[in-house]
């Protein structure tokens, strides 16, 4: 219930990627994770282009997969959760679709953790910061590696 998608293919001639159609799939890949996190009842504002034009408005959406090629997605984060006052901003200029899970599983875990009471996901990821939630997923990685 909070997600959009543009109509991408094989409507509008400017698609680079799905999103309309793939939409199902990648709610059906989230809802997992959500999940695993204990982060189900969480209402985050997701949205889903497929190309840069923003026809479902991805850059005010708290997290948003904007199609930037066959299969890949630009990834924007930290948009309001009421969609008004501040945009999202891009943190993943190139996500392969298969790499979802593996890309937002530490953010998800970094939500869960270092949220505020009652912080919505798109006001945690806008309030640490591109560059805190990057230096996190490495450590998640390294943990994941090499067992620590």
């Amino acid at each position: 219930k909070n997600s959009m998608a543009c109509v991408a293919f094989n409507t509008c001639p400017l698609a680079l990627a799905e999103a309309q159609r793939y939409l199902p799939t990648l709610i059906s890949r989230i809802e997992p994770l959500l999940e695993k996190h204990a982060l189900k009842s969480e209402e985050i504002i997701l949205r889903m282009t497929g190309c840069p034009n923003g026809c479902a408005r991805p850059y005010m959406a708290e997290l948003a997969f904007v199609g930037d090629g066959p299969n890949s997605y630009q990834v924007w984060l930290g948009g309001s959760p009421v969609l008004s006052g501040r945009t999202a901003y891009p943190f993943m200029a190139k996500m392969p679709e298969q790499d979802l899970e593996t890309t937002l599983t530490p953010i998800l875990q970094m939500f869960k953790e270092q949220r505020y009471e009652f912080e919505a996901f798109g006001d945690f990821t806008h309030r640490v910061g591109a560059d805190a939630i990057e230096s996190y997923m490495k450590a998640y990685a390294f943990n994941i590696q090499y067992g620590s």
